[in-house]
């Protein structure tokens, strides 16, 4: 294999284990919308986060975690003094190949 294709391929696995790639191995901290429908949506001028927690045991693969529900978005957005949402986005951090992972639900409003 020549010298170059060594050196690629390296740095494509180095990129992917430290989360530059699309997703990481070992790291990543990725935010994206969690809607695509931003037709004339406001700022808006309070945010509200929604954490959830999930951790896979690596070895049986048992799979611990919490999801989010609609009226538990909605519950939390109330408390927060947000009453119209204009739009949410996702926030996900993984470690470890995705052993301990963590995502949290960003709703903007007023």
């Amino acid at each position: 294999m020549s010298t170059a294709i060594k050196g690629a391929c390296c740095l494509l696995i180095a990129l992917a284990l430290a989360g530059c790639a699309p997703f990481g191995l070992i790291y990543s901290d990725t935010v994206v919308p969690y809607s695509k429908r931003f037709d004339d949506a406001p700022i808006g001028t309070k945010r509200c986060v929604i954490d959830s927690h999930q951790i896979k045991e690596p070895i049986t693969r048992y799979n611990i975690y919490a999801e989010w529900s609609l009226s538990h978005i909605l519950t939390e957005a109330k408390k927060a003094g947000i009453s119209d949402i204009y739009y949410m986005d996702k926030r996900t951090l993984s470690i470890l190949f995705g052993i301990y992972k963590h995502e949290s639900l960003l709703i903007y409003g007023d």
